[in-house]
This record gives structure tokens, sequence and C-alpha cells, in this order.
């Protein structure tokens, strides 16, 4: 009669867990659709200007029982706030843009500078410190559930 000693017990425990953990990856990845889209959740794309300005001005026609004549007021109003926030989003993506640009070029500056005072073993430490803590930032970070596409 074969008895199992430690050894062979860590194997079998190491094999169960790692099957454990592919079947239930395998079950994740497999989410089932969602009501009404056989191909999965729809994607998200930004409606137009005039999408908006429609779509919400149709849902106050309901709401409020608009005359015909306040509808195209509010249709109006509407788009000229949807064309203001559009800008407005642009802007900002434009701005948060050339930041992240001004700040590369600082920390690119700062790099080299270092570079110059370090010596190549202190740099080549640094870039391990580096990816280090790249690895380590890449393994915190959750996941950003609906978030949109800038």
């Amino acid at each position: 009669m074969y008895i199992p000693t430690q050894i062979d017990m860590k194997k079998i425990v190491i094999t169960a867990g790692l099957l454990i953990g592919l079947v239930g990856a395998g079950y994740s990845q497999d989410a089932p659709p969602r009501k009404g889209h056989p191909e999965g959740p729809p994607k998200r794309e930004m409606k137009s200007p005039e999408e908006r300005a429609k779509m919400s001005t149709d849902a106050l026609e309901k709401k409020l029982n608009l005359t015909p004549e306040q509808k195209e007021k509010v249709y109006a109003l509407q788009l000229e706030r949807a064309n203001k926030m559009e800008k407005m989003q642009e802007a900002d993506a434009a701005a948060r843009k050339n930041q992240m640009e001004k700040r590369k070029d600082l920390m690119e500056e700062g790099e080299k500078k270092m570079n110059k005072i370090l010596t190549e073993e202190q740099q080549k430490t640094l870039e391990q410190m580096k990816a280090k803590g790249k690895e380590r930032m890449q393994n915190n970070r959750r996941p950003m559930h609906g978030r949109r596409k800038g």
C-alpha cells in the first residue's frame, strides 16, 4: 500500500489549486450576455450635441406636456447647452493632454540631470527601482469599469 509523503501531498494540493484557478478563470471570462444584447453589453458612444438635445427635449415634452412652440424653444436651448458642453469637454481634454506632455518633459529633463550625477551602477539600480515601482503600481490598479475613452 502506497502512503503519500509530505512532498507528494504538496504537489497534489498545488495541482488542485491550479486546476481550480484555471476553471474559475474560464468561467469568469464567459459572462452571460445581458438581456436584449446577445453579443454582450453595447459599447457606449458619445452622441452628437443634436442627438443629446433631441433626447432631453423629447423627455421634457413627455413629462411637461410641452406645446410645439415650447418644444422648439426648449430644443434650441438644449442644443446651445449641449454645444457649449462639448466645447468645454474638448478644451478640458486638450488641457489634460498638454499638462501630461509638460509633466513628461519635466520628468525626462530631471532624469537626464540625475544621470549626469550618478555612476553607471547607480543608474542601473535606479532603473531597477523604477521598474519595481511601475510593476507594483500596475499590480495595485483597480479595474475602471464604465470609464469612457477620451
